[in-house]
């Protein structure tokens, strides 16, 4: 009975430490330019949630095009620039409290769900080898490739005299209009385009690139 008894205790303990180790962010307000259309990245805290709630360029700004953010920040480029509110994902404090102790009733199986979305997090975050800015030749299209990789995976780049912008998510790079494969090779990378293995770019890091 004993044994029993700390076994209910222990996911209940680990829940409420789950519950206070993680505080809510406020929703703040950051402006992010791109007034001389080049790429600008916009160092803050996330939490994940960001909104875009005013533009202030004449150029159209659309996500994943020439807006972006990460963990770790805001990015804009080719003269996007607007007012983003940043974290506060659900201001109601009280709300999520209430409702993680709800959930700590449910014992082990709420845990069990926290840790795979936890671990699932994690592996979504670029390797620290993938970080950086690198260099390489591409035959296909004849021209050197400039790319920088950031540590939430936002990428940006330049080939052929125009800037592009990207995401890298696991070992899968979208750069421009191609996507790759890639895998660790000496201090940098090889790229393999996933519609044409016949297609591969070899970059070698030049610098850190944030």
């Amino acid at each position: 009975m004993r044994r029993t008894a700390t076994a209910q205790m222990v996911p209940l303990l680990l829940c409420a430490s789950l519950v206070t180790a993680s505080p809510l962010l406020a929703e703040q307000s950051v402006t992010c330019r791109s007034d001389d259309r080049r790429y600008r990245y916009c160092r803050v805290r996330t939490d994940d949630n960001v909104r875009l709630v005013r533009q202030i360029s004449h150029t159209r700004c659309r996500m994943y095009d020439n807006w972006g953010y990460d963990r770790h920040g805001v990015w804009v480029d080719q003269g996007c620039s607007a007012e983003f509110l940043v974290g506060g994902r659900g201001g109601d404090r009280d709300k999520k409290m209430e409702r993680a102790a709800v959930g700590a009733v449910a014992g082990a199986a709420l845990i069990a769900a926290l840790v795979s979305t936890s671990q699932s997090q994690e592996r979504k975050e670029v390797a620290s080898w993938a970080v950086g800015t690198f260099r390489g030749y591409d035959q296909e299209e004849r021209t050197d490739v400039e790319i920088t990789i950031l540590p939430g995976g936002s990428v940006r780049g330049l080939a052929a005299g125009s800037d592009f912008t990207g995401r890298l998510e696991g070992t899968s790079l979208q750069a421009g209009r191609h996507e790759f494969r890639i895998e660790r090779s000496g201090n940098g990378f090889e790229a393999t385009d996933t519609r044409d293995s016949r297609h591969r770019v070899m970059f070698q890091r030049t610098g850190s690139g944030y």
